[in-house]
């Protein structure tokens, strides 16, 4: 019986030992081959030397300037080939989108600024944009009624020189628009028609 007990403990010992094993094994083949791959990445990765310098190209005035257009306020559920999130459907949030936009034509002294509402260039990023940076409550109170908005035309949408890219929103949106990012608005004289034109 002794012979016994002294051979199955002798038996657990090697195993034990078989088990230690094993994983001192595993243990040195995944820390040989962690350091492997990060030899090799670090291989692959170029050294601050060998990479050229960026050009750096200074701003563009045209994302600088302040821009003034002059439209008619709508929600967005108005405009042909744009979706209302979820959201804005419930009212909670809403997008405006300024439509028949123009760059309002220079006055001449003793002209009300108001009397060249229907004059004024199309900007070359369009005549649609989605209005941002004011209360939803003022431009609410604004949809339907020509406006005049101050501010910037968004420079990821290309700025008064460039095309539109998809607005940030998330929508899906068979109409893309560049954001104006107004600073002001201000209601105008005129009217608006019930639906906007199609975008230009």
């Amino acid at each position: 019986m002794e012979c016994r007990l002294h051979l199955l403990t002798r038996l657990a010992r090697q195993r034990r030992n078989i088990v230690t094993i094993k994983r001192m094994t595993i243990g040195t083949l995944t820390l040989f081959a962690t350091a492997a791959l990060s030899v090799a990445q670090a291989a692959q990765a170029p050294t601050q030397s060998s990479i050229p310098p960026r050009q750096t190209q200074p701003p563009t005035t045209v994302a600088q300037t302040t821009a003034t257009l002059m439209g008619c306020l709508y929600r967005e559920s108005q405009v042909p080939g744009r979706t209302p999130t979820v959201v804005e459907r419930a009212g909670v949030l809403e997008d405006y989108i300024l439509a028949d936009a123009t760059i309002p034509a220079p006055t001449r002294p003793g002209t009300p600024s108001e009397a060249v509402g229907t004059s004024g260039t199309v900007p070359s990023s369009g005549n649609m944009y989605k209005v941002e940076n004011i209360p939803d409550e003022r431009l609410k109170a604004l949809v339907g009624k020509r406006v005049q908005v101050s501010g910037r035309i968004d420079p990821e949408d290309g700025g008064l020189g460039g095309a539109s890219t998809r607005d940030r929103g998330p929508g899906p949106d068979d109409v893309n628009l560049p954001e104006f990012e107004a600073a002001s608005i201000r209601e105008l004289s005129g009217t608006c028609p019930a639906v906007p034109a199609s975008r230009k």
